[in-house]
């Protein structure tokens, strides 16, 4: 017979002072964040096969310690460079299958990765220069967006 999860069961952990979920709740939050591939597909299904009333999974997702706890990891899962280098290699093939959208897509994200640079304008007089001030002028500026050093 399924019992009533209820909210009874957490404790506190003597070393880091914070609340620690019932192992239950923990097993349930651990298939919570399988996502598509989690097996039973059904959080009902999961309920009977782990002895819980499908109403107890209902009421441990509306507790405010297992929302915050959920939040924390799936934000932690979310940002996983794992999940990222899938998404962005999804995002290239279909890219380069000719789909503009996720071309676009691939291009802004490189385009953020790039580091920008800067081009402060001098607003120094140029005629004021001599010839060979102004070419040596020019050769640091070219030098420097080429990234190399004048000799």
């Amino acid at each position: 017979m399924p019992q009533n999860g209820g909210g009874k069961g957490w404790r506190t952990d003597p070393e880091t002072g914070e609340k620690v979920m019932p192992q239950q709740w923990s097993k349930f939050l651990d298939w919570l964040l399988l996502g598509p591939e989690r097996q039973p597909r059904l959080q009902k299904d999961w309920a009977a096969e782990n002895g819980v009333h499908e109403d107890s999974v209902r009421r441990w997702k509306r507790d405010a310690r297992f929302r915050k706890e959920w939040e924390a990891r799936a934000a932690e899962l979310n940002i996983h460079v794992e999940r990222i280098q899938g998404v962005v290699d999804a995002v290239h093939a279909q890219a380069v299958q000719g789909d503009m959208k996720a071309a676009s897509l691939y291009l802004q994200y490189v385009q953020a990765l790039v580091p920008t640079k800067r081009v402060i304008v001098d607003k120094a007089d140029a005629s004021a220069l001599s010839d060979a001030e102004l070419a040596s002028e020019l050769e640091e500026m070219l030098a420097g967006l080429k990234g190399g050093e004048v000799a």
